[in-house]
């Protein structure tokens, strides 16, 4: 439980103030966990960023095994579902971090290589995921079957990064949905 709790304090503080801003102190203040049990978990602030990344995967990759996995739904509606859940994950988080891995990728200190590259993995995923859905989508008659599935996997992912990037700044997730809405139409 108290682990739990870290992680997730310490999510919200490094998206909210950065992770070269977080004290350790900080963390045990605002958590509420004593000192003695986060230095238990955690040996030292960059295993508590790896722990991070992994909290932000884990729930990023359960809410979109639970959404894309309704098969009764088109394609489009479930990766609007899932995007609608982003969304008001980014409004809650007052539009700071909208994409917690771009910016934990950023802040990672440059020896943090590991780091760097379990979000990569995340990505590669990530793309995987969307490739299968688009590859049904076309099975379906959703989309063309001429689109070049991998690569427009990758120009959604690019989309939604900067979908993400855009609500933060216009301090609108509206801009998430909306754009996803147009690219599908583009693959009409």
């Amino acid at each position: 439980m108290n682990q739990k709790r870290v992680l997730e304090v310490a999510a919200a503080l490094f998206l909210e103030k950065g992770f070269a801003y977080t004290s350790m102190d900080e963390l045990v203040r605002v958590s509420k966990v004593s000192k003695s049990n986060v230095y238990y978990h955690f040996a030292d602030k960059e295993e508590l960023l790896a722990g991070v990344v992994d909290y932000w995967i884990e729930t990023y990759e359960r809410a979109m095994d639970q959404i894309l996995s309704q098969n009764q739904l088109s394609v489009e509606d479930r990766v609007q579902m899932f995007l609608k859940h982003l969304t008001e994950g980014v409004q809650s988080r007052d539009y700071k971090g909208s994409c917690p891995f771009i910016t934990l990728y950023i802040q990672s200190p440059a020896q943090a290589t590991h780091i760097k590259e379990k979000i990569g993995l995340f990505f590669t995923g990530l793309q995987m995921k969307i490739s299968l859905l688009l590859q049904q989508g076309a099975e379906k008659g959703e989309f063309r079957e001429t689109i070049h599935i991998y690569e427009v996997a990758a120009l959604f992912i690019t989309n939604l990064e900067g979908a993400l990037f855009l609500a933060e700044t216009l301090k609108d997730a509206t801009v998430i949905t909306r754009t996803a809405s147009h690219f599908f139409n583009l693959l009409r």
